[in-house]
């Protein structure tokens, strides 16, 4: 029930809808100002910003720094560089494996960039910096569940999940993607099996697809499920 809403040059803002009036506080700034730049909502609810320039659809302003938010902290760190510039006609959206796909840049604009580029958020490695072991979901008993049902997942091994997320497939496209949600779902864990309860209301979930993420005691997501 909070929206994140970074404008105005390194202005962040969090929008409170959970009341009856919304509540609007401000969190830490971004480092950089950037027009047409994407924030991307990732498995464990974290926020991931890059692209776009600091003054729109120019190519010799093209920002390629990218940073975090953590909704924990209301605080942001900066992440790896981009190599290519994600302009006006830039996307940026999350993929079944936790990463995030860039893409585009600003056709017709100053750039085509028929490519793309892959960032690995934090929760995808070790301490060392090798790729964590991921946990694994085998099987599904409903990929369509009704509002406040509860439905059966599937694990590789029994090891203690301590997270189920589930969040909006997107559409991403200038600067925005307006399909992005992201929620934590109760659950409970008997060895090898969740029985997870699906949202109970229809604005937290309008019917559609979804990425189901589990998550082991490091933080370390699963191959997302679509349901």
């Amino acid at each position: 029930g909070k929206i994140l809403s970074l404008r105005n040059g390194t202005n962040a803002q969090l929008v409170d809808i959970n009341g009856a009036n919304p509540v609007v506080t401000n969190t830490a700034p971004a480092s950089t100002p950037r027009r047409w730049g994407f924030l991307t909502v990732l498995a464990d609810g974290t926020v991931w910003s890059n692209g776009g320039s600091k003054n729109g659809n120019v190519l010799a302003d093209a920002i390629y720094t990218t940073e975090l938010w953590n909704p924990a902290t209301g605080q942001w760190k900066m992440t790896p560089n981009a190599t290519k510039p994600r302009l006006y006609h830039g996307s940026s959206i999350l993929l079944r494996n936790g990463a995030v796909l860039t893409g585009g840049g600003g056709a017709p604009g100053p750039v085509a960039n028929l490519n793309g580029e892959v960032y690995y958020p934090p929760y995808l490695f070790n301490p060392d910096g090798t790729f964590a072991t991921r946990p694994t979901i085998t099987s599904v008993s409903t990929r369509n569940p009704a509002l406040g049902q509860t439905f059966n997942v599937g694990l590789g091994t029994s090891a203690t999940i301590s997270k189920v997320a589930l969040i909006r497939t997107g559409s991403s496209t200038h600067s925005f993607n307006n399909e992005q949600r992201f929620q934590t779902l109760n659950f409970t864990q008997d060895a090898r099996q969740l029985t997870i309860t699906a949202p109970s209301e229809v604005n937290e979930a309008p019917p559609g697809y979804y990425m189901l993420f589990v998550f082991n005691q490091q933080g370390v997501p699963a191959m997302a499920e679509i349901i």
